[in-house]
C-alpha cells in the first residue's frame, strides 16, 4: 500500500502442486505429460480467487499474470462486475495451443511446452479470447523464458525437474493478430489496446508509452496486415532450439519496428544494437490507487455515538 505499485500475481497455489507433483509421480507418470496433471485449473483458480480476496479486503488493485483457464478468468470477471479493480493478462501461447502438446511421443517437444501454468485442454483458449474481447481480460504477454534441449533434459526422468518456461516474444503480435483481428474475435483498435495501450495504462507509463501522440517515445511498430510468414526455429531471431508456434503461417506481421527514433527492424532484417535499451521509471500511485483510496473515504464507516 505504502509503495502504490500495483500486485501482479502468478496464481498458483504451491502446496496444491507440490502434493500433486508427488501423487502424478506415485502413479508412475513421470514424463511431461505429467506436468499439466500436477497443476489442474482449479489449482491456478483457488490462488487467483485468494489473492483478488486479499486486494480486495486491503482495497488496492491487483493485476494476475498468464491467466490460462476458464476458472481464473470468471474469477476476475466476478470481482470486476462488483466493481474491484482487477486485471488480466494472457499469453500467446494460452491463446492458441492446448495440453495435447504434452503428450507427444517425443520427449524432447513435450518438455519444450512444459510452462507454467501449463497448456490447458481444449475450450479454455476460446474463453480466453472471449475475455479479451469483453474487457474482462486485458494484456496479452509471453513470458519469454526458453531454455535449450539439453537444459530441458534435466526433467528426463521426472517431470517436476524439467525447468519450466518457452519463448515467444517475438511472435506475440503476429500470433494475437492472425488469430484474433483476421477471425473477428478482436477489431484493429482493441488489438493495439491488448498489445500496447492497455500496458501503458495499467502500469503507469501512458501517455510516454502505448500512445502515438506528440512528446510520446518514438517507439513504434509500422504493420503489414496483409503479410505472411511462416513461424519456425530455422528463421526466428531468439537463439531458442525451439519454437511453439512451429509451422503455424501467420497472415499480418510486422514491417519495420522504430525504438527511440532509430529503425531497429525492416522486413525480416534485425538491426536492434546491444546496448541501446533506457530503463524506463515508472511512477507510483496510478489513477487505480487515487480511486480505490477516494472510493474508500467516501464509504468510510463510522463510529457510533452513544
Amino acid at each position: 500500500l505504502e509503495l502504490g505499485a500495483m500486485p501482479t500475481v502468478h496464481a498458483e497455489n504451491g502446496e496444491l502442486v507440490y502434493l500433486l507433483q508427488k501423487t502424478v509421480s506415485d502413479m508412475g507418470i513421470k514424463g511431461p505429460e505429467g506436468h499439466p496433471l500436477s497443476r489442474p485449473p482449479m489449482v491456478e483458480a483457488e490462488a487467483a480467487n485468494r489473492a483478488i480476496a486479499i486486494a480486495d479486503v486491503l482495497n488496492v488493485p491487483i493485476y494476475v499474470v498468464h491467466v490460462s483457464c476458464i476458472e481464473s478468468a470468471e474469477a476476475i470477471a466476478r470481482a470486476r462486475a462488483r466493481g474491484q479493480r482487477v486485471y488480466g493478462e494472457v499469453l500467446a501461447g494460452h491463446l492458441v495451443l492446448d495440453d495435447s502438446v504434452y503428450r507427444h511421443p517425443d520427449f524432447a517437444t513435450a518438455a519444450a511446452h512444459v510452462m507454467s501454468p501449463p497448456f490447458r485442454p481444449k475450450g479454455n483458449s476460446e474463453f480466453l479470447w472471449k475475455g479479451l474481447q469483453s474487457g474482462n481480460l486485458h494484456t496479452t504477454a509471453t513470458d519469454h523464458c526458453t531454455f535449450c534441449a539439453a537444459q530441458k533434459a534435466a526433467g528426463k526422468d521426472d517431470f517436476s525437474k524439467i525447468p519450466n518456461g518457452c519463448g515467444g516474444v517475438e511472435e506475440r503480435l503476429a500470433v494475437v493478430w492472425d488469430e484474433g483481428v483476421n477471425t473477428g474475435r478482436l477489431t484493429p483498435s482493441e488489438f493495439v489496446a491488448v498489445t500496447s495501450t492497455n500496458t501503458a495504462k495499467l502500469f503507469n507509463i501512458y501517455p510516454q508509452k502505448g500512445s502515438v501522440s506528440v512528446g510520446a517515445d518514438a517507439d513504434l511498430v509500422v504493420w503489414d496486415p496483409a503479410g505472411t510468414k511462416t513461424l519456425s526455429v530455422k528463421t526466428q531471431h531468439s537463439k531458442g532450439d525451439f519454437n511453439i508456434f512451429e509451422g503455424r503461417t501467420v497472415k499480418g506481421i510486422p514491417s519495420h519496428t522504430i525504438s527511440q527514433g532509430e529503425l531497429v527492424f525492416v522486413k525480416g532484417d534485425l538491426r536492434a544494437v546491444k546496448g541501446k535499451g533506457r530503463y524506463i521509471k515508472r511512477p507510483a500511485f496510478s489513477d487505480n490507487f487515487a480511486a480505490n483510496k477516494l472510493r474508500a473515504e467516501t464509504l468510510a464507516p463510522s463510529a457510533v455515538k452513544r
